[in-house]
């Protein structure tokens, strides 16, 4: 498997170890979907269409799939794990009845994550900002 990483924005995705991490901290992200981040992150800016990606994540599998609701429900579970907008997006491009494009601007090079209790620091500012969070101090 290939040693590169991929940063883009806070987020950084590691091949090698088969995970994205955002600020050092690991992103819960299931196999397939993240597969899938992969995939389009290694096509950034261009088309990549529904058959494509059918064709790259289930064409060896011989199990019945529902591929739209399968590709559906991924690229649900990515724009969650990045915090994304598909009204909005800043990373998942939806290229309507065709496919999707990954428009996130990303650096192959490695990051130097940042220490825990300072990405602890960082969260904990961000939810105390927020109104609308209960129960916080």
């Amino acid at each position: 498997m290939s040693q590169k990483k991929i940063r883009f924005d806070d987020f950084q995705l590691d091949y090698s170890r088969f995970q994205l991490c955002r600020h050092g901290i690991p992103v819960r992200l299931e196999g397939l979907p993240l597969q899938l981040l992969m995939f389009l992150v290694e096509h950034r800016g261009q088309l990549v269409t529904r058959e494509q990606i059918s064709a790259e994540l289930w064409s060896s599998k011989d199990v019945f799939v529902d591929v739209e609701q399968g590709i559906n429900t991924a690229i649900r579970k990515i724009r969650r794990a990045l915090a994304d907008d598909a009204g909005e997006p800043q990373y998942l491009q939806t290229v309507v009845g065709r496919g999707y494009r990954f428009v996130g601007s990303h650096r192959p090079r490695r990051c130097r994550p940042i220490r825990p209790r300072r990405a602890l620091r960082h969260f904990s500012r961000r939810l105390r900002s927020r109104p609308h969070v209960r129960g916080w101090p």
